[in-house]
């Protein structure tokens, strides 16, 4: 059940990483690059997506699902989607067993995940809440912190002091 439950969310993963890698706009950055940021702090220590050599930040709206994510060079990646997207507004994560919305802390050295969704709802962990402050079909802007668990190793982890600023691809 663990293995099906990993294989699911690196398929997640890579679904979306995918999705959010695809643009329609080549080479124009009308964010000049430096604007996008997703940041935060895990266990403590400061997390950055890469603005370079390239941006590893992505955002995007279809079907009323918003998915969002930032990764650093190393490919530690830090990924949330909230399903009945409907602008600014706070949305919550592990707080229901049927909620769908969704937020992960990705490493690759060692792999694992620590998420929060519906199924963290039953083991005590503390809901994660992204708060979407701005939202102009061109870019979107927010704030985020979970408390993150590892179903393979039954840890957790929190994730503080979480912001980020993306273009809508």
């Amino acid at each position: 059940m663990k293995t099906l439950s990993i294989k699911k969310i690196i398929v997640l993963f890579i679904c979306t990483t995918l999705f959010l890698s695809c643009s329609n706009n080549s080479d124009d950055n009308s964010l000049g690059g430096s604007d996008e940021f997703l940041t935060a702090k895990i266990e403590g220590v400061n997390f950055s997506a890469s603005t370079s050599p390239a941006t590893i930040i992505g955002a995007t709206i279809s079907n009323g699902v918003l998915a969002v994510q930032g990764g650093d060079n190393s490919g530690n990646t830090i990924s949330f989607q909230i399903f009945g997207y409907n602008g600014t507004g706070t949305y919550n994560t592990g707080d229901a067993l049927t909620s769908t919305n969704q937020i992960m802390y990705i490493t690759i050295n060692p792999v694992a995940t620590w998420g929060s969704s519906g199924v963290t709802s039953i083991t005590g962990i503390t809901p994660g809440t992204i708060n979407i402050t701005s939202e102009d079909g061109i870019t979107i802007e927010g704030t985020f912190s979970f408390e993150g668990y590892n179903a393979d190793d039954m840890s957790t982890k929190n994730i503080t002091e979480g912001k980020f600023k993306a273009e809508l691809q």
